[in-house]
């Protein structure tokens, strides 16, 4: 899926970035050539400098995506997931693990969920990256309470996954 709408990229490896970029973000493109999250819009020199590239490169890529229908589609529906309250779990007496997994294989996220409602450990985020997009697909669960170490070792057991970290 991401594959193909990067490989026609490919001849223009600057824009290429700033597709990843917005599709990292959850941007949109809207019909007047601006970039948005949500409603709120993004100043594309802002976007620009964040890439380290001009200006020009993003205004570039906004005009080959609207011109392809395809892409146009997409990039014009694209929304945030929200925010991620990892940053701020510790505040906020929540739980955070990180696991890293094969993102291809099936079943990773059912059995992690699995093992935290037999512990009585509720979820109240959930957050897992695109393996198509992510060098190294990862997942973010955010849980309802601090957890203790002893739970790594349960979800190292499971199949895929290689690295478990909890905050």
């Amino acid at each position: 899926m991401w594959t193909d709408i990067l490989e026609k990229f490919n001849k223009y490896p600057s824009q290429k970035k700033v597709v990843l970029k917005i599709l990292e973000l959850g941007l949109r493109i809207g019909d007047d050539k601006k970039i948005y999250s949500k409603d709120v819009e993004v100043n594309i020199s802002s976007l620009a400098k964040s890439l380290d590239t001009d200006r020009r490169v993003v205004t570039s890529t906004i005009n080959n995506i609207l011109s392809d229908e395809y892409l146009r589609q997409i990039f014009m529906n694209i929304s945030p997931s929200g925010p991620l309250l990892s940053n701020i779990s510790d505040m906020l007496g929540l739980g955070v693990i990180e696991i890293e997994a094969n993102g291809t294989e099936i079943g990773i996220l059912q059995k992690v969920t699995e093992i935290l409602a037999n512990e009585k450990i509720s979820i109240r985020q959930a957050y897992v990256s695109d393996p198509e997009i992510d060098p190294v697909p990862h997942a973010t669960i955010i849980t309802d309470r601090q957890l203790d170490g002893d739970l790594i070792q349960s979800l190292l057991k499971i199949e895929d996954i290689s690295k478990v970290s909890l905050y």
